[in-house]
C-alpha cells in the first residue's frame, strides 16, 4: 500500500518542489494541502506521515493566521501519535512555537538568505551529515525547544538550524528548492539583498551548481528513511 504523506503548503509554486517530486516518483500518495489558503485540514486517520513545508508567512503574526493556529494544533497531535514529520523552515519555526519556543528576528536585523555550511553535532544516529552546506531563506529563526534535540548549527544569526523531537525532525535551510524556485526567489528577495547575512545572485547561482547535488541527495534519502518509501 502506498504511504500516504500530508504535505502543508504555505506558498505557491510553478512546479513541484525536489521533495513533493520525490515523494510521487516513490509512489507515496502526497496530498497537498493549502490551510493558508482557506482548504480545510484533514483529521490524521489514514496519514502515515506529515511534511510541514516553508514560505513567508512570520510566525511572530500567527496572532492573525488562524490557520497557523490550526496546522499547529494539527502538528502536535502528530507528534502526540507518533506519526513521522519532516518540518521545513516555516514548518520548523511553527513547530517550535508550537512546543514553547521562541521564534524572533534577528535583534540585529540581519538575515540568511543563500548557502551556507552546516554542522552536526554530537548525537546518536544524527541525520545530518558532515559537510553539508545548504540553502536559507530565514528573516527569522527559533530557540531550542524544551525535550528537543539540537542536531546542527551554523555560523550567522541562528545556530539552531536542525533539531528533532520524537519522530520529528526540524531543519531551519530549505533543501527542497529546484533550480526554477531559487530563481523566483531570487527575484522577490531582491529588495533584501542588501542585508546582512544575504549573499548575491552571482553566489547563490554559483553554490547552487555547486552544493545542491549532495543536498539533493541527502534530502531525498531523509525523505525515505523518514516515511519509509521503498
Amino acid at each position: 500500500m502506498a504511504r500516504r504523506i500530508l504535505v502543508l503548503e504555505h506558498m505557491d509554486h510553478a512546479t513541484p518542489d525536489a521533495g513533493l517530486a520525490h515523494l510521487r516518483a516513490r509512489g507515496a500518495e502526497a496530498r497537498v494541502v493549502q490551510a493558508w489558503q482557506g482548504e480545510a485540514l484533514p483529521e490524521l486517520e489514514g496519514v502515515d506521515g506529515l511534511l510541514v513545508m516553508g514560505g513567508p508567512q512570520m510566525v511572530t503574526d500567527i496572532a492573525a493566521l488562524p490557520w497557523m493556529q490550526a496546522e499547529i494544533a494539527l502538528m502536535r497531535r502528530a507528534l502526540e501519535r507518533g506519526l513521522p514529520m519532516l518540518c521545513i523552515c516555516l514548518g520548523a519555526q511553527m513547530l517550535a512555537h508550537g512546543l514553547g519556543a521562541t521564534v524572533a528576528p534577528d535583534p540585529q536585523g540581519r538575515i540568511a538568505w543563500g548557502f551556507h555550511a552546516v554542522r552536526p553535532l554530537p548525537a546518536a544516529a544524527n541525520p545530518i551529515p558532515e559537510g553539508l552546506t545548504v540553502l536559507s531563506g530565514n528573516f527569522q529563526g527559533f530557540s531550542l525547544p524544551a525535550g528537543a534535540e539540537r542536531l546542527a548549527t551554523a555560523d550567522g544569526p541562528w545556530a539552531n538550524q536542525a533539531f528533532r523531537i520524537g519522530p520529528a525532525l526540524a531543519t531551519q535551510f530549505h533543501p527542497e528548492v529546484t533550480r526554477p524556485i531559487l530563481e523566483s526567489w531570487q527575484a522577490e528577495l531582491a529588495p533584501h539583498l542588501h542585508r546582512p547575512g544575504a549573499t548575491t545572485v552571482a553566489q547563490q547561482d554559483a553554490d547552487f551548481a555547486r552544493f545542491d547535488p549532495a543536498l539533493k541527495a541527502w534530502y531525498r534519502g531523509e525523505l525515505d528513511r523518514r516515511f519509509g518509501l521503498g
